[in-house]
């Protein structure tokens, strides 16, 4: 490690996108994480039922999809909803036949969640700014479509050397 530049690695952790994207999600999700605790929700699950309450009847493909995420981590993770009887999945074959659902149980407790979610969001503005926060929502929207053209053989394909 003697012929490493440690300050290169400090100015990628400054100026890297990604690297404070990852720091700044798991930031927001140790919050939530606390304020859902009371619940025994967590972050994860709360964003996970919203979309399934969002997209009801979506398939697991469909809402891997929308997510962002990969079908066998979504999977896994629905799993552990269903055993806790917040969400149900019915219907078709594997992942894209399924139907999902949120259960009496699970709309419950998102009715419980969501005044707490809220809450969550009122502070974080007051301490932002709702400028602030908007225009951090607005940048990360835009960054997200600013970077979902840029997988890793689009670039091979224009003759961009790999990052």
């Amino acid at each position: 490690m003697n012929d490493v530049d440690r300050g290169a690695f400090r100015a990628i952790a400054a100026e890297c996108p990604g690297f404070q994207a990852r720091a700044t999600a798991r930031a927001i999700t140790r919050y939530h994480n606390a304020c859902f605790r009371p619940l025994g929700l967590t972050a994860e699950q709360f964003s996970l039922m919203v979309g399934i309450g969002a997209a009801e009847g979506a398939t697991l493909v469909e809402l891997a999809l929308s997510a962002g995420v990969d079908t066998t981590t979504l999977s896994r993770n629905i799993q552990t909803l269903e055993k806790r009887s917040w969400v149900k999945a019915e219907g078709g074959r594997g992942r894209s036949g399924k139907r999902l659902s949120l259960t009496a149980s699970g709309r419950h407790l998102l009715s419980e969640a969501l005044p707490v979610w809220r809450h969550a969001q009122a502070t974080l503005s007051q301490r932002l700014g709702d400028n602030q926060l908007q225009l951090l929502r607005r940048a990360m929207a835009e960054l997200a479509v600013a970077v979902e053209p840029l997988a890793p053989n689009t670039l091979e394909d224009a003759g961009q050397p790999l990052p």
